[in-house]
């Protein structure tokens, strides 16, 4: 990556929430590969049940796995159509 910066990729479904779920998909903030680093991750859930929910959240610092590292994280959505729902997973591994 450029200077050193990378990112991570992610995907996932939302908790079941009022009789449905929500899908979402994105890329984290660019950040230095030192350690301690966390990364930002923003976005909309998919268009489900008549509504999408928007999420912002901080990961965890890096997590060594086999290859290089991931990282953790778990957030909850904003209040929409009279409720919220959680995403929690881990992102792809960045190797080194």
């Amino acid at each position: 990556m450029p200077d050193g910066l990378h990112s991570h990729s992610f995907r996932g479904r939302s908790t079941f929430t009022d009789g449905h779920t929500h899908g979402y998909t994105g890329v984290t903030s660019l950040n230095p590969d030192v350690p301690g680093h966390v990364h930002y991750m923003m976005g909309e859930t998919t268009f489900d049940d008549g509504h999408i929910h928007r999420y912002a959240l901080y990961t965890s610092p890096e997590i060594p796995v086999d290859g290089g590292h991931t990282h953790y994280y778990r957030a909850a959505t904003t209040f929409n159509d009279g409720h919220i729902h959680y995403l929690y997973g881990y992102t792809t591994v960045y190797g080194q």
